[in-house]
């Protein structure tokens, strides 16, 4: 009985000897493979991740974008409900009002006022009307900041071209040029304006 023990002592361990082989050999080409992949799948993983992260950067950028074009679309249809579309001499009229009545409430007096005549240059497809003015006032330095910010707070449409505050005999000189726009009406039979079908 010891040489059949013996055998079969000596048969398990070389069967276990031949596991023991097998399952190193086996480690020894699985586990880099299966390191390999791990660190691929982590790579990609990260990879993803920063990619996602520069995607959201990119929609909250663009998010932010679209919420300041909405809000000055919202202005711009506003400025032009404001816009008159009367004639020149309502535009000259209001404007010539507002001058005065700012002018009076800020302790400055308006000297001169000149209306250039109504222009549609760069109008194109549209049916908007500019008309250049300029005037000047006069008054104490401390009145001329408070003055123009009024100006600009009317809500008329205007934009300022130039501002040249000087000194003179009889004070502050500020002089300044802007341009007011207004609807022309210049329309045509299909509802669309002159320069548009031209």
């Amino acid at each position: 009985m010891s040489a059949t023990t013996l055998r079969t002592s000596s048969l398990r361990a070389a069967v276990g000897a031949v596991l023991l082989l097998a399952a190193l050999g086996t480690a020894l080409f699985v586990l880099p493979d299966a390191t390999r992949r791990r660190d691929e799948q982590e790579k990609a993983r990260k990879e993803a991740k920063n990619l996602l992260t520069a995607q959201i950067e990119q929609l909250a950028q663009r998010q932010v974008l679209v919420d300041r074009l909405t809000l000055d679309q919202k202005h711009l249809e506003e400025l032009e409900k404001k816009m008159p579309s009367g004639n020149v001499g309502q535009l000259q009229w209001e404007l010539s009002q507002l001058l005065f009545e700012k002018a009076k409430e800020n302790g400055v007096r308006l000297q001169t006022v000149k209306y250039g005549l109504p222009s549609r240059e760069n109008a194109k497809g549209t049916d908007l009307e500019s008309i250049d003015v300029e005037f000047t006032v006069l008054g104490i330095y401390p009145a001329m900041k408070p003055f123009m910010l009024a100006l600009e707070g009317s809500g008329l449409p205007f934009a300022v071209g130039s501002a040249r505050l000087e000194e003179s005999p009889e004070g502050a000189r500020l002089s300044v040029s802007l341009r007011a726009f207004r609807h022309s009406g210049i329309t045509t039979k299909s509802g669309s304006t002159a320069q548009e079908e031209a």
